[in-house]
């Protein structure tokens, strides 16, 4: 997992400085549910303090800087089970079986990038196109019915695809396959699996936004442009994060480069120290589930 936590690191450190260069008038917008993202200036009628602090509510992940980490749930699952079995697996080992199963798991990498994204965007872009702007309430009914049904789709197919990653490594499936492996496997107890990741997303978002919302706090000890932050998170506002809210400020130039940084490391630990515990609660759902055939580990 080490070379994907350096290469992780590596990509988000330097994707924000390179949008800044593309759109050098653009904001920097800094969260304890997102880290770091840059943000086009509202418009003069919706002007606001940048140095405000503002709250929102979020539940999940940030999908940018968690998508090359989640690539490391292959490896993780097939030393999880291997160990389980007895066997113990060099790095070298693990890393040669996971690169056959390149093209499967980058297969269903992008079918989810674009069941999640390409998708919903998409409708957006027509439904703003072909609809007359005069029929405002008949647009937004439309984008959040749209949003519901979306957020449905998505929510069943995580469900019915969240043991994929065992079918590909452990039972050495396609990708179509181990797709259907896992449906096959969490048909029937649905219910169990989404209480299951409910909690555990639940303590994801609550864990990352507690330890962005301190590295803001630490951080504003040396970044004054952080103080307004700090001012609003230590009267104990944390609590909030209890219940999904993020707190976010917005920069008119960009931070530090030590300070991105900072940031961005902090939220790569997060999420290297998320992602096992996710390979291993998936893992054992798929053991409880596939009893004997668990044993029928690729070598």
């Amino acid at each position: 997992m080490f070379p994907l936590i350096i290469i992780n690191f590596l990509f988000y450190l330097g994707i924000l400085p390179f949008a800044k260069l593309m759109s050098p008038e653009e904001q920097w917008a800094i969260s304890t549910a997102s880290s770091l993202a840059t943000t086009s200036p509202p418009a003069p009628a919706q002007s606001i303090n940048v140095k405000d602090v503002r709250w929102g509510m979020h539940f999940g992940f940030s999908s940018v800087p968690v998508g090359l980490l989640w690539l490391a749930m292959c490896p993780l699952v097939f030393t999880i089970v291997q160990r389980h079995n007895g066997i113990d697996m060099t790095f070298k080992a693990v890393w040669q079986q996971t690169l056959r199963k390149t093209a499967p798991i980058l297969g269903i990498a992008f079918l989810i990038v674009l069941l999640t994204s390409a998708v919903p965007l998409l409708a957006g872009f027509l439904i703003s196109e072909t609809l007359d702007p005069s029929y405002g309430s008949i647009l937004f009914s439309v984008l959040m019915c749209i949003t519901v049904a979306w957020f449905v789709f998505i929510i069943y197919f995580i469900l019915k695809w969240s043991l994929y990653n065992q079918g590909l490594m452990i039972e050495n499936l396609s990708a179509i396959g181990a797709l259907r492996r896992s449906s096959e496997l969490v048909g029937g107890t649905w219910r169990r699996f989404f209480r299951i990741y409910l909690l555990l997303a639940w303590v994801s978002t609550v864990v990352t936004s507690m330890l962005l919302g301190l590295t803001l706090v630490l951080l504003s000890f040396a970044v004054p442009e952080f103080i307004p932050m700090r001012e609003i998170l230590l009267p104990g506002k944390f609590i909030s994060f209890f219940f999904f809210g993020y707190a976010e400020i917005t920069l008119e130039n960009a931070p530090k480069f030590s300070t991105i940084g900072a940031i961005v490391g902090v939220q790569t630990l997060i999420y290297a120290m998320l992602t096992p515990i996710w390979a291993s609660l998936t893992t054992q759902l798929y053991m409880e589930r596939a009893g004997g055939d668990a044993q029928q580990v690729s070598a």
